[in-house]
């Protein structure tokens, strides 16, 4: 079982997207705050809607792939929690000396702007990132 509070305090990605419609987000590859040669849990987190869910949200589905291919974390599956409210988290075995790729498919009936906001949380202490402004 995980350690929720306090388990991975030291967020390495805070990014939001205004979106509209149905599309495709990529966030740039990365490498996580891990030390080379180790494998830890990192947590992750989205938000759908940076408001109450509304009737506006259709879909979403991500995975967080290592650049050879290798799925490490597949939302929905039966392995992952599923999202609640406007919210989905989950913990992701990473690799500190690999790299990795964050891709999120989204579906909106509206092309009303949406704010999906992205962020992934380490046990390893890295810089501070500063939250984005919206």
């Amino acid at each position: 079982m995980f350690e929720v509070i306090n388990s991975s305090p030291y967020q390495f990605i805070a990014q939001n997207f205004v979106v509209s419609g149905s599309g495709r987000i990529e966030i740039p590859t990365f490498k996580t705050p891990t030390p080379p040669g180790y494998s830890d849990w990192c947590e992750v987190a989205i938000t759908v809607q940076n408001h109450t869910l509304d009737n506006s949200f259709v879909s979403m589905n991500y995975t967080i792939e290592r650049t050879d291919g290798f799925v490490a974390y597949k939302f929905p599956s039966k392995d992952a929690v599923p999202l609640f409210g406007t919210a989905q988290s989950g913990y992701v075995l990473l690799n500190g000396s690999l790299s990795y790729k964050w891709t999120i498919d989204y579906h909106y009936n509206t092309d009303e702007p949406q704010i999906i906001e992205c962020r992934m949380y380490s046990y390893y202490y890295n810089d501070f990132l500063p939250l984005p402004d919206f």
